[in-house]
C-alpha cells in the first residue's frame, strides 16, 4: 500500500498541450484550490476503489501460481 502514496495512479488527466498531472493531484486541486470538495471526494472515492479493485485482482491472480500437487497451497 506504500507504493501508492509514491506512485498515487498511473492515470493521467489535463489537455493534450497543456498542463499533465496525476488524479490525486486533480482531487487536491478540486478541493483545495478550486474549493469543490464534494469533487475532490469523489475524485478520492473513485480513485480508491480502482486501486481495491486492482489489488483484488492481483491477489486473486497469484493464488493461481501458488497451488500444491494436491490442490493445496504450499
Amino acid at each position: 500500500m506504500l507504493a501508492f502514496s509514491v506512485f498515487p495512479s498511473a492515470n493521467l488527466v489535463g489537455d493534450p498541450a497543456g498542463e499533465t498531472r496525476v488524479i490525486s493531484i486533480a482531487a487536491y486541486h478540486a478541493a483545495f484550490e478550486q474549493f469543490d470538495y464534494s469533487m475532490g471526494a469523489a475524485i478520492s472515492m473513485i480513485m480508491g476503489a480502482v486501486m481495491l479493485l486492482i489489488i483484488g485482482l492481483v491477489l486473486g491472480w497469484r493464488s493461481t501460481f501458488f497451488r500444491g500437487a494436491a490442490g493445496a497451497k504450499g
